[in-house]
C-alpha cells in the first residue's frame, strides 16, 4: 500500500503509515497525507496544544536530531472506530552510541483520513513486563 493507493485508510494503516513514514523513513512530506493541519496534543497535565503541519514536523524533527537512530516497535494495538491506541516500546540510540529503550502509550483519532489528535502519556523507562 502506498499513499497514492486510491482505496481509503483505515485508521490503524494511517497511524501505522505515520510510524513508519515519520520515524523509519523520515519522510516528512507525508505528513500532508497523514495529519489534519490542524492536530491537537492531549498532554498529561490536562493542555490542550494545537499543532500545525508544520509544528508536527518540527516537533518530530527535533526528536530525530536528539538520537543517532529510533526504532518502535507497538506491543498492542487496540482500535475503535475512529480511534487507535497503541502500546509502544522505542529503542533510542544517543550519538555516543548507548541504547535507551522506553515504552508509552498513544492514542490517535482519525478524522477525514487524518490524524486529528494525539494522547499521549509520559513515556516511562524500560520495556513493557
Amino acid at each position: 500500500m502506498t499513499l497514492q493507493d486510491p482505496r481509503p485508510f483505515s485508521p490503524r494503516q494511517i497511524v501505522d503509515t505515520y510510524t513508519e513514514e515519520m520515524y523509519y523513513k523520515k519522510n516528512f512530506e507525508a505528513l500532508e497525507d497523514l495529519v489534519a493541519d490542524s492536530m491537537i496534543r492531549h498532554e498529561q497535565n490536562g493542555e490542550r496544544i494545537v499543532l500545525t503541519r508544520e509544528q508536527v514536523r518540527e516537533r518530530i524533527e527535533d526528536f530525530h536530531n536528539q538520537f543517532r537512530s529510533i526504532h518502535f516497535t507497538n506491543r498492542k494495538i487496540v482500535e475503535d472506530n475512529n480511534s487507535v491506541a497503541a502500546a509502544y516500546e522505542a529503542d533510542l540510540v544517543d550519538h555516543e552510541g548507548q541504547i535507551h529503550t522506553i515504552c508509552g502509550i498513544e492514542i490517535f483519532t482519525v478524522s477525514n483520513g487524518r490524524i486529528s489528535e494525539i494522547w499521549n502519556s509520559p513515556a516511562g523507562d524500560g520495556s513493557w513486563g
